[in-house]
């Protein structure tokens, strides 16, 4: 977990994983932060025998799993057995749980296409963009096969791109942001274009290309310290991102710094597409 997260509870030595994400969690407090934020995330592998069993001689909270145990037992719904947890301790108020409650049931109010996004930004949040771009080439195929071209499918294929950047699929990102600019006319997709393809091409392309889509003559400008913004890569940011810092580098001549960053894309591109794969 990324999130600073003060924990009152116990400690697990072990931790529970969640089956989708892989993401591990130590405490009560951290079990409760990840059901909360990750609801259309937790599948119903998740809230099993195994969680019972976590609960109960990790946390040391038999109270607890004695009340899940006899939920699992029931074959209650996942978000019974959620709300059961994030009623127990007092990490998250009436109110918060209320609200959580009122989520779920928009969830069930969601179209199929909606709700699929859902699911497919939080693995997007966790960078597991295969995952992510596996759902989003699903919705596309069902709203294309249905003649729905509206921004919602724009902002679908917006998504789809990050996914493909977070892979270092540039080409197809790039095709992707267009695609879903002329859909959404949002200036976020066209920006977006135009940072992966600064990744991609040499300067005097990007300016023509900068030219050719209307934009002001600042713009080139305004890119370059967007890309450049950020002085050091930090542990949190994407592997594209590091190779846009990576690319500033290099228009900029600082041929040291880029192969430096770009030794630990490659390095770090390998570890993060096996992980995916998991």
């Amino acid at each position: 977990m990324n999130n600073i997260i003060i924990c009152k509870s116990k400690t697990a030595d072990n931790p529970f994983t969640f089956l989708n994400t892989r993401i591990r969690v130590f405490s009560y407090e951290e079990l409760c932060y990840y059901i909360y934020n990750n609801m259309v995330l937790v599948s119903e592998d998740d809230m099993d025998d195994r969680l019972v069993t976590w609960i109960s001689e990790e946390l040391e909270m038999p109270e607890l799993g004695d009340k899940l145990e006899t939920l699992v037992a029931k074959n209650a719904f996942a978000q019974d057995i959620m709300v059961e947890i994030l009623n127990y301790g007092n990490y998250y108020s009436s109110e918060e749980v209320k609200g959580f409650l009122e989520e779920c049931q928009r969830l069930r109010s969601m179209s199929a296409p909606e709700l699929s996004k859902k699911k497919a930004d939080g693995y997007l949040r966790y960078k597991h963009y295969i995952k992510a771009g596996a759902i989003y080439d699903d919705i596309i195929a069902y709203k294309e096969g249905r003649g729905e071209l509206d921004e919602f499918l724009g902002n679908i294929y917006h998504n789809k791109a990050v996914a493909l950047a977070g892979n270092l699929q540039l080409a197809k990102a790039k095709e992707c942001y267009i695609r879903a600019y002329n859909l959404n006319h949002n200036d976020e997709s066209l920006i977006e274009y135009f940072c992966v393809l600064a990744v991609s091409v040499d300067t005097a392309t990007l300016r023509k290309e900068i030219e050719k889509r209307g934009m002001s003559e600042t713009f080139f400008d305004d890119l370059m310290t967007e890309l450049g913004d950020s002085k050091e890569d930090v542990r949190e940011m994407s592997i594209y991102n590091k190779v846009q810092k990576a690319i500033y580098n290099r228009m900029n001549g600082d041929l040291e710094e880029y192969d430096k960053r770009m030794d630990g894309v490659l390095g770090q591109l390998k570890d993060e597409f096996r992980s995916q794969l998991v």
